[in-house]
């Protein structure tokens, strides 16, 4: 079985993906695991640690003013949409999870 699991920003997010990661390498120890994160959340240290590989994208939250540093998130965060798709395309999948944070919306746009 190969799962994706997208969690990214906060423990609240990272933390339930490790146990539900944790739970399905116990029950299949075959599985192979691949976390999907950004470069600036908790992610980039928890993962690891946790002995699960992690691929980053561009995921980013726009905030409600019209600005350029919102037209700078939204053009990185399609980016990370086409980066999101390229990694699901390499390493089909049989089953994404998300459990929070900007990376589910760019991991859920084309994994329905």
């Amino acid at each position: 079985m190969k799962v994706i699991i997208a969690a990214a920003g906060t423990a609240g997010h990272i933390n339930p993906a490790l146990a539900i990661a944790n739970k399905i390498k116990e029950e299949n120890k075959d599985a192979e695991i691949l976390f999907i994160g950004t470069n600036r959340g908790l992610e980039n240290d928890l993962v690891p640690r946790a002995g699960y590989e992690l691929k980053t994208i561009d995921a980013y939250g726009l905030s409600k003013k019209i600005s350029i540093d919102n037209l700078k998130k939204m053009i990185k965060t399609i980016k990370g949409i086409s980066q999101a798709k390229k990694i699901v395309k390499e390493f089909k999948p049989d089953l994404v999870i998300g459990t929070g944070g900007y990376i589910c919306r760019s991991c859920n746009t084309f994994c329905k």
